[in-house]
């Protein structure tokens, strides 16, 4: 009898048409619904507990760096018995935005002018300190395109493909020596985005994509498990996504292709003044923060390293009821004078010997004494030429570009093997130039640059938003001599 009904009930739904309707699943255990719950209790609160984590860290982080510089008189925390979490960071924007609207003035700007002119004037410093000014510059600008697009490129090879992000399209000495429109793309790394490598691609071989950066990099840090959602279109069709995606990428691509535009007009509401003087305010003091901080590290570095050395009856500071900061650095370099001035003489070359033939019977420590004798042998010699050139490459493939900088020769054995002339280059990642990859490129594939080292860096560091000014120079003109023929 079940069995007339089921092919009754067969039978009525091949009449109308209809579809039957799918069985109930069975109810799933419970262990499974606990495991279910679970998993969604952790994608509710992990989330949630990771950015309030953060917050709150950020919070303690200011705080705790610019409550200590507040005088107690000023400070609201002496008059309450309770602390105030994030009072430190309301007090540096109030003091960005007192510093944006004093140095947005005529008198400000002279003095921004002559305090970049003394920052000039420091070996080192000037140019951690020019670098982070252009950089704020360049990303704070309202007109800047630089890390606005994100794009997909075949990257480490042709048929692979990785996500980067577009910095501007390509100017200067590098956009005149590829023949193609170049787009400065920056390729990160997974999970840390904030490095990676800078490469000069033809402009047809991006592919912008249309997601926002954002959803560009919470792809590229979750490695791909959180993918951007498509765009939201008014016909919700594959053709109309489609076609809006399109035209976003040929809007993104114009932007780039046209000129800067002229800088806008100052904005007369008190909220956009508040936002000049508070991105001034962070362009003010954001590079000589980050350039004194450098400098204090490597001050404090050198000192604490050297004072402990400098005996108790030869320590100044035995003697005074205060400590001199300084006194290592210049104990370390008159040190550095005095052994120096020992070892050119004949005594000094014959301790020098005799201690490296010591250093030679040692097993493990002759091997790493040796390489770090000839690197700095190499890299100080006033013959050398490690790291004085830098160099337009093809790498990691053809018809993708990028900056190295030349390390030297390479030895020949290494040359013997390859059956061929060779050059060391260091190709290095981006922001960090401390890392890299270390490449063996014939001579002729490497196209010297007229930019110095340190500019190359700049571009480097900057992902290719600070480009160094270009002057081509002029075409030689050859005079024939009288007795040729004249040109057709």
């Amino acid at each position: 009898m079940a069995e007339l009904k089921e092919e009754a009930r067969e039978r009525l739904y091949k009449t109308i048409g209809g579809r039957r309707p799918p069985k109930a699943e069975p109810r799933s255990p419970f262990w499974q619904r606990i495991r279910t719950w679970f998993i969604a209790g952790i994608l509710v609160i992990a989330p949630l507990g990771i950015t309030v984590w953060l917050a709150l860290w950020f919070l303690d982080f200011v705080d705790a760096r610019v409550m200590p510089l507040v005088p107690p008189a000023w400070n609201p925390e002496t008059y309450m018995r309770f602390s105030v979490p994030g009072l430190g960071v309301l007090l540096l924007c109030l003091f960005l935005l007192l510093v944006g609207s004093v140095t947005a003035g005529m008198v400000g700007r002279a003095i921004r002018r002559e305090g970049a002119k003394l920052m000039a004037r420091v070996p080192v410093l000037r140019s951690v300190y020019s670098a982070t000014e252009q950089i704020f510059e360049t990303v704070l600008t309202r007109q800047s395109n630089a890390f606005r697009a994100v794009a997909l490129v075949q990257y480490p090879r042709y048929g692979s493909w990785s996500i980067g992000f577009v910095t501007g399209t390509t100017q200067g000495e590098v956009q005149t020596l590829i023949e193609a429109n170049v787009i400065s793309v920056f390729v990160p790394t997974t999970p840390n985005p904030t490095t990676g490598y800078l490469l000069f691609l033809p402009e047809h071989e991006v592919h912008l994509l249309p997601i926002t950066v954002e959803q560009g990099l919470r792809l590229v840090i979750s490695s791909g498990i959180v993918l951007p959602d498509p765009p939201p279109a008014a016909n919700p069709t594959e053709a109309s996504q489609r076609a809006a995606a399109e035209a976003f990428v040929e809007r993104r691509l114009a932007e780039m292709r046209e000129a800067p535009p002229p800088k806008a007009a100052p904005r007369t509401t008190l909220l956009g003044r508040l936002r000049t003087y508070f991105v001034t305010g962070i362009l003010v003091t954001a590079p000589i923060f980050i350039t004194g901080w450098l400098a204090w590290q490597i001050f404090q570095f050198f000192d604490q390293s050297v004072k402990p050395l400098v005996p108790d009856s030869w320590n100044p500071e035995s003697y005074l009821p205060f400590s001199l900061p300084g006194l290592g650095i210049l104990v370390l370099l008159i040190l550095l004078l005095a052994i120096g001035a020992f070892v050119t003489g004949y005594a000094g070359k014959l301790a020098v010997a005799t201690g490296e033939r010591l250093l030679a019977r040692v097993p493990i420590v002759r091997g790493f004494y040796k390489a770090m004798k000839q690197v700095f042998e190499t890299v100080l010699s006033p013959q050398s030429n490690a790291f004085r050139e830098a160099v337009l490459i093809e790498y990691p493939r053809p018809n993708a570009f990028t900056i190295g900088f030349v390390a030297g020769q390479d030895s020949q054995v290494i040359e013997k093997a390859a059956q061929r002339e060779l050059i060391n280059v260091f190709v290095a990642t981006t922001p960090n130039p401390t890392s890299g990859f270390l490449l063996l490129v014939p001579p002729e594939e490497a196209v010297v640059l007229h930019m110095t080292v340190e500019e190359a860096l700049k571009m480097v560091i900057s992902g290719g938003l600070i480009t160094p000014p270009f002057n081509p120079a002029p075409p030689v003109v050859t005079v024939p001599p009288h007795d040729a023929p004249p040109a057709p």
